[in-house]
């Protein structure tokens, strides 16, 4: 029975001593489904994840998923933005529903503890770890149309890393920043231990 998604991570390791960072990338925008209300209906072309059990980090093409899906439930799964877009997509793979997994979205958290909304992990990223994303979601797509796979499995594992590594950052010194637009930043506590 899972604990639930609104717990910190210290709560959520109750039922799982290991952790699993998701990203995923699509082949298409929301645009090609109808717009956000139909989000889910957009099909995978990559995902990626980091298993903290292995240390290790793992690609997966759309006919390989099913192996992702058991790690997801046998795993705290741990992401950016996760519930909102990751997640309900992998649903039509075999994924269980939100409700019924072990998930801390960093994003939701970091909304909580700061009251902004959809702050890019990119901002977080540089402020945080002085590094960020490789590219965006946008590009992603483009790399799709052209048939160019292994730049979106580079692309998808490195925002993995960075998700991990501001995941660990936070853990472990109980902070993360956020870039302002002025390109000062703003610290905020996090209790991720």
């Amino acid at each position: 029975m899972p604990l639930g998604s609104d717990l910190a991570p210290a709560s959520l390791f109750q039922n799982h001593k290991e952790f699993l960072i998701v990203d995923i990338e699509t082949k298409t925008l929301v645009e090609a489904v109808g717009g956000w209300k139909n989000f889910k209906q957009l099909e995978v072309s990559i995902a990626c994840a980091y298993d903290s059990k292995t240390d290790q980090f793992f690609s997966y093409r759309e006919n390989e998923l099913a192996s992702l899906i058991e790690l997801c439930k046998d795993r705290l799964i741990i992401g950016y933005n996760v519930i909102g877009f990751d997640l309900p997509i992998l649903e039509k793979y075999g994924l269980p529903p939100v409700s019924e997994l072990d998930v801390f979205d960093i994003m939701i958290d970091f909304h909580n503890v700061s009251g902004w909304k959809f702050v890019k992990l990119e901002k977080i990223a540089q402020a945080t770890l002085g590094t960020g994303k490789s590219a965006d979601g946008l590009m992603a797509v483009e790399w799709w149309k052209n048939g160019e796979v292994e730049k979106i499995i580079e692309y998808c594992l490195q925002d993995v890393k960075v998700t991990r590594d501001v995941f660990l950052h936070g853990l472990n010194k109980g902070f993360i920043e956020v870039m302002k637009a002025d390109d000062s930043k703003v610290q905020f506590t996090v209790n991720w231990s």
